[in-house]
């Protein structure tokens, strides 16, 4: 076969469009030819480049000989003045892109797809979003209505030796037994430190926990605390720097903030 032929070849080869016949007389020129290997490591590479970073899509089987037909049956009526003739390097050449653009289309469907559920995803996850600051809002809403009830009663909360600047301030709601605790100007705690609240009750000797919490690089918490002893059970509250995750008992006596109720 002469050069020409086996470039033909090596273009087709380059994105698998030889046929097998093809590839085994390829195979067996390359071997001895060092301008058609580098031919078709060129086309190799060219190839390489038009698909790379991208998902490998495979042709329809037929359409490289319905491009190798069309070209055929322009050129007959030359074939049969001229004599028998090789394709033309420019129509491997044309195979390629045309296999190429044909790849493209087909990536571009697929990526349009994927664009579209990762926009999918995203509405999804802006709506679960919505939805917990809508959770949030209702709630916070509900506290403020009940801060602002006529029962509820306010401790305040100062800094003791520890911490001169910090303080607290605590909202009672007595009857349905429950406080909120907003503190201010307190230490960030470490990692492996927590903040603990402690009811200091008047019918037992041991505190009592009412809540463990972390604070902001501004120093500032709030707190939640359910089911507490009423009124007349409740002398004072305190909190200390206690382990991670907090103690059963104070395991210190070095007060932060502190208040009679």
């Amino acid at each position: 076969m002469t050069h020409d032929e086996i470039e033909s070849i090596a273009a087709l080869d380059a994105i698998g469009a030889a046929t097998p016949e093809e590839q085994g007389l390829f195979a067996e020129h390359v071997r001895d030819c060092l301008s058609c290997r580098r031919a078709r490591d060129e086309y190799a590479e060219a190839a390489t480049l038009l698909a790379r970073d991208l998902a490998p899509v495979a042709p329809p089987a037929a359409l490289r000989d319905a491009i190798v037909g069309a070209v055929d049956e322009d050129d007959e009526e030359e074939t049969r003045e001229r004599g028998p003739r090789i394709n033309p390097w420019w129509l491997a050449t044309a195979a390629t892109l045309f296999l190429a653009l044909w790849g493209w289309r087909e990536i571009g469907i697929r990526v349009t797809r994927t664009d579209n559920a990762s926009k999918q995803a995203e509405i999804a996850r802006l709506e679960e979003e919505n939805r917990l600051l809508a959770q949030k809002n209702e709630k916070l809403s509900s506290e403020m209505t009940s801060l602002s009830a006529a029962g509820t009663r306010t401790i305040a909360l100062v800094g003791k030796e520890v911490a001169p600047s910090a303080s607290a301030r605590v909202f009672l709601e007595p009857e349905r037994r429950r406080a909120i605790v907003f503190f201010h100007n307190l230490p960030p705690n470490a990692g492996d430190k927590s903040y603990q609240l402690w009811i200091i009750r008047a019918d037992q000797p041991a505190p009592m926990s009412a809540g463990v919490f972390d604070v902001t690089e501004s120093g500032s918490a709030s707190l939640t605390v359910e089911n507490l002893p009423v009124e007349t059970e409740m002398k004072a509250l305190a909190v200390t720097l206690e382990p991670k995750g907090g103690a059963a008992q104070p395991t210190n006596t070095r007060f932060y903030v502190m208040g009679t109720t």
